[in-house]
């Protein structure tokens, strides 16, 4: 194994996926949250399912990524071993999921509260206070996302390795 090339392989896969991700809840964040006049509570009320597709779709890639590459190696090793999707993958794909949306939305939440607070500036006049770096708080959050689905898919692989190794 070259573990140089895998990790760089691995690197870019990862890098990719973030950046899509990054790229779809930025841009729903600017077309269906920003500027918006009704709490977070109820934009999440209308948009949590289309969310939750984008974030179980780029944990199903990520946490593929990490089977893939324990797969890879291990078959090198023992070419007869059968890997699966297992119950436990589909639970494990889905409560990332439910977990990670609820990042996405306490994030947005705060990113939304803060874009209608304002300052009153020594003329006595009321002005937006300045925003955070929105798309930096999306980076960070998609990269968390990505790594907590390849993290734990690369955790549970091992495990059904060493599991089928002491039958």
């Amino acid at each position: 194994m070259n573990i140089q090339k895998t990790n760089k392989d691995i690197t870019v896969k990862l890098t990719r996926q973030e950046k899509a991700l990054k790229v779809k809840l930025h841009s729903f964040y600017l077309t269906h949250v920003k500027n918006e006049g009704i709490p977070t509570e109820s934009l999440r009320k209308l948009y949590e399912n289309q969310i939750k597709a984008i974030i179980r779709k780029a944990i199903e890639d990520s946490y593929f990524t990490g089977t893939d590459l324990i797969e890879k190696e291990v078959k090198q090793i023992d070419p007869r071993k059968i890997f699966f999707i297992s119950g436990t993958d589909i639970q494990n794909i889905q409560d990332i999921t439910e977990q990670m949306n609820n990042v996405f939305w306490t994030t947005t939440g705060k990113l939304h509260m803060r874009e209608q607070e304002f300052v009153l500036t020594l003329d006595k006049e009321l002005v937006r206070k300045r925003q955070f770096d929105t798309e930096a708080a999306y980076i960070a959050i998609a990269a968390l996302m990505i790594f907590k689905g390849f993290n734990n898919s690369v955790i549970s692989k091992t495990r059904q390795v060493v599991n089928q190794n002491v039958r």
